[in-house]
């Protein structure tokens, strides 16, 4: 099974915190981008694959391709493997899908129509909300962090008077 070294909520998915920061102070072997839609498109995949350090593998998987991976024993053997997604119904399907996810880091989620500013750049609409407080209700624990070396923050406590 994977060395899950870290799981990060992110709407920019690969970018300048995550390719120098993140892989580096959790010294990352792959990077792992959870997204159907950056998947099927072979320009979003191309600017991600760039965004990438050439010293860090990367995999850009659809939701049901990942977990089948993350699941699978003979797969990613001796990597560091960081797991990186644009949003909650992704990590939703993730983890429903099988996904051996138990902690999340929440990091940037741009303000949008119905959403409430909680921590730095991270904004949260009601459904967000919902499938955080699900989530976390059956086990998952979410810390909010833009980067290492920021402390990180209970993330539902930061929601808890939404």
């Amino acid at each position: 099974m994977a060395n899950i070294v870290n799981v990060r909520i992110d709407e920019r998915l690969i970018h300048g915190q995550v390719a120098a920061y993140w892989t580096n102070t959790l010294n990352v072997s792959r990077l792992m981008v959870i997204d159907d839609s950056a998947a099927a498109d072979e320009i979003q995949k191309m600017a991600l694959k760039m965004a990438c350090p050439s010293t860090v593998k990367l995999s850009i998987l659809p939701v049901a391709k990942a977990c089948a991976r993350l699941n699978d024993p003979t797969a990613y053997v001796g990597e560091r493997v960081f797991i990186v997604l644009r949003g909650t119904k992704t990590l939703d399907a993730a983890i429903k899908g099988g996904a051996p996810i138990t902690e999340v880091t929440v990091g940037n989620m741009s303000n949008k129509v119905g959403s409430t500013r909680v921590y730095h750049t991270v904004c949260v609409t009601q459904d967000d909300l919902k499938i955080f407080r699900d989530l976390n209700a059956n086990g998952i624990k979410f810390t909010a962090q833009m980067v290492p070396s920021d402390e990180p923050q209970n993330f539902i406590e930061l929601t808890k008077n939404l």
